[in-house]
């Protein structure tokens, strides 16, 4: 069973009774580390993108091990392999480079201690890959791996893996709730926006530093103007000033008053066949929705929008804070209806933009504010 926070002040200590291996796991590494994941399962649409990167702290080595977790530094992934945190032979560099930077060394306060990636995947197991990278980057006995089970409408769940016997466990051998207010019932801190916490001895890195879950940056959106059908003014009857003779003035009022009926008819005709109606405004609503679903926002847009159904691909731009991604939707995707994003910031600004046809696009615009 694990032990409580208790026995370490500011620490979650994961332990299983009869195993010689616990791992003292910081609690604000448990809120970033969450943040990171779900930024990632917030990028795709169904599973996700899956993230991961270096744990760091300190191992003791002995009859019984403990490893502290003190911070992370994710390294970005390529996913040529799709959705997964899955490298390519030759796009291993840049985990190998951050290893590396992490290496054990005397004077070194922390140091690699470790593996973790998000797992959206079936179960909470280790992939053949995960091992592979143990073996390679992480070989000591006491290095262990973090998987982290984001879910859109639970607590994620976690679990840490470390050698037996020559090798890993096939699952877990304990699950824990991977957010602070299930392990100590308080809320984390406010979140820091621009700077991103260091260990010790080791400079501050803006957060849109590479290695971070970012995307590309986006101007603002122009202004667009909302279409509205100029005003039809029925043209006035001319009227005369002064007639030369009485039985002209007594034909031109009748005639007067039907150049006055046939002006308003005509304008009223022209207003008609100038201003847009329902069904053509209709064409072009997407139906965009923000609202809140526990720790989630959940973004919907109607998947019967004439727009949107006949769409073969777009676009969700997502500003939240600093952070700003853009993720593509293929036709399924805009068919699902929705995704779930884990916000950063108390305002968060999508923009969905759809191509019903080849050189068409529709655009819409939803914020969410705290």
């Amino acid at each position: 069973m694990a032990a409580g926070t208790q026995d370490a002040a500011g620490y979650y200590v994961w332990e299983v009774a009869g195993k010689n291996v616990s791992v003292h796991l910081h609690l604000e590494v448990v809120d970033r580390i969450l943040a990171e994941v779900m930024r990632g399962f917030g990028a795709l649409p169904k599973r996700g993108a899956e993230v991961g990167g270096v744990l760091l702290g300190t191992m003791e080595e002995g009859d019984s091990t403990v490893v502290r977790v003190e911070d992370f530094e994710p390294v970005e992934c390529d996913y040529k392999r799709g959705p997964s945190y899955m490298f390519a032979e030759e796009d291993r560099g840049a985990f190998a480079d951050a290893v590396e930077r992490w290496h054990p060394e005397a004077d070194r306060p922390v140091y690699a201690v470790g593996y973790f990636r998000s797992h959206t995947r079936e179960g909470m197991s280790l992939a053949p890959e995960d091992i592979l990278m143990m073996e390679e980057f992480f070989p000591s006995p006491a290095q262990v791996a973090l998987l982290v089970k984001p879910y859109g409408t639970k607590v994620s769940m976690a679990g840490f893996f470390f050698r037996e016997e020559g090798g890993f466990q096939p699952t877990t051998p304990l699950e824990f709730p991977f957010r602070r207010r299930e392990l100590t019932g308080e809320e984390p801190p406010p979140r820091r926006s621009m700077i991103e916490r260091r260990p010790r001895g080791q400079e501050p890195r803006p957060i849109d530093s590479p290695g971070r879950f970012n995307g590309p940056r986006f101007e603002d959106p122009p202004f667009e103007e909302e279409y509205a059908p100029e005003p039809v003014h029925p043209p006035q009857p001319a009227y005369a000033v002064t007639m030369p003779s009485r039985s002209r003035s007594a034909l031109w009022i009748p005639l007067s008053f039907v150049f006055l009926v046939f002006g308003v008819a005509l304008g009223l005709m022209i207003g008609l066949a100038r201003a847009p109606s329902s069904s053509a405004v209709s064409d072009f609503a997407l139906g965009l929705s923000v609202s809140r679903s526990d720790e989630n926002l959940n973004v919907k847009w109607d998947r019967r929008a004439p727009a949107i159904r006949d769409a073969q691909r777009g676009t969700l731009e997502i500003e939240d804070g600093s952070y700003t991604k853009s993720v593509d939707l293929k036709s399924v995707d805009l068919h699902s209806g929705s995704i779930i994003y884990r916000n950063a910031s108390s305002a968060v600004r999508f923009r969905l933009t759809v191509f019903p046809e080849e050189r068409v696009s529709v655009t819409e615009t939803a914020e969410w504010k705290q």
